[in-house]
């Protein structure tokens, strides 16, 4: 305290702020595999929560590189993490996939903000094509900058059978354009309005 008396008063607060470290939680690294019971708890707010749910506070400016992520309402547990200005598709038991263009920039991922959820649309569509099936579906992510970005992607069927095959393999999706998609959707309501027809 002997310290402190020597120095400005208006100093003093920018320091005694440092030693108690970021009031918004930018500096605490949060997992991108919380368990659901932890996905909706506010760390700034609730700091006595921050053990059980594996979250700590980063003493150094490596922290700008903290995964920082947001979920998604549809499909259920799919998530948005930015690592080093890159963003990643999240979905459970599937390898990520990285989102390109203007979304990269339009997406916040503060910690109030990774309280909210991001109000995406989605559209599944199942398409038979002889004995092959078609699963396809489209995301229309929103930002915070107000404007709404188009993903599409196919799920692929799962090679080998019930007892080659791991069930942590999950399903590898791909992403697909969205013209492909459109068309897609196209024809099979055509085949289908066709056929009612007859």
């Amino acid at each position: 305290m002997k310290i402190l008396k020597f120095i400005p008063l208006y100093v003093a607060p920018f320091i005694l702020a440092g030693c108690a470290g970021s009031s918004n939680g930018d500096d605490l690294e949060v997992p991108t595999d919380l368990p659901p019971i932890c996905r909706d708890i506010d760390f700034v707010a609730n700091p006595d929560m921050r053990e059980m749910c594996g979250v700590r506070r980063v003493h150094n400016k490596a922290y700008k590189n903290i995964p920082q992520q947001r979920y998604l309402i549809n499909p259920n547990g799919t998530s948005i993490v930015k690592t080093d200005g890159k963003l990643e598709l999240r979905f459970q038991n599937s390898l990520p996939l990285y989102l390109d263009g203007p979304i990269t920039r339009e997406l916040q991922f503060n910690q109030e903000k990774r309280l909210e959820k991001v109000p995406n649309t989605y559209d599944y569509h199942e398409i038979y094509s002889g004995k092959e099936r078609i699963r396809i579906f489209k995301m229309g992510i929103p930002t915070d900058m107000g404007n709404t970005y188009d993903f599409c992607f196919r799920i692929p069927e799962k090679k080998g059978n019930a007892r080659t095959r791991s069930v942590a393999m999950g399903n590898h999706i791909e992403a697909m354009t969205c013209n492909d998609f459109e068309n897609l959707v196209s024809q099979d309501e055509a085949r289908k309005a066709a056929e009612k027809k007859k």
